[in-house]
């Protein structure tokens, strides 16, 4: 599967469950996509999720995390445009997933 599909079908399954569960901003970190820098949300850890997702599609979840997050940081959302999001906390920015 061609890596942008991996990341559609990701950004699906996260619009889908309403995800992240959790809803703390990371201000200061800027949408590469809208320039939105208060609706920036971290993508819980598939271990974090617990119930609420069926198993099959938290496989899926688990499988795309572990792709996305292999070179490091964190996986994210802008909640304003619903594009995922490499994050990088300690540089206090946000890379776009598409390439």
């Amino acid at each position: 599967m061609e890596f942008n599909e991996v990341v559609e079908k990701f950004q699906q399954l996260v619009i889908e469950h309403g995800l992240p569960k959790t809803d703390m901003a990371l201000f200061g970190i800027k949408c590469p996509y809208c320039g939105k820098s208060d609706r920036i949300r971290q993508l819980e850890d598939p271990e974090e999720l617990g119930a609420g997702i069926e198993p099959e599609e938290m496989k899926i979840y688990s499988d795309y995390w572990k792709n996305l997050t292999q070179a490091g940081g964190f996986i994210g959302v802008c909640k304003f445009c619903q594009n995922p999001l490499k994050i990088y906390l300690k540089e206090g920015k946000a890379e776009g997933l598409y390439k």
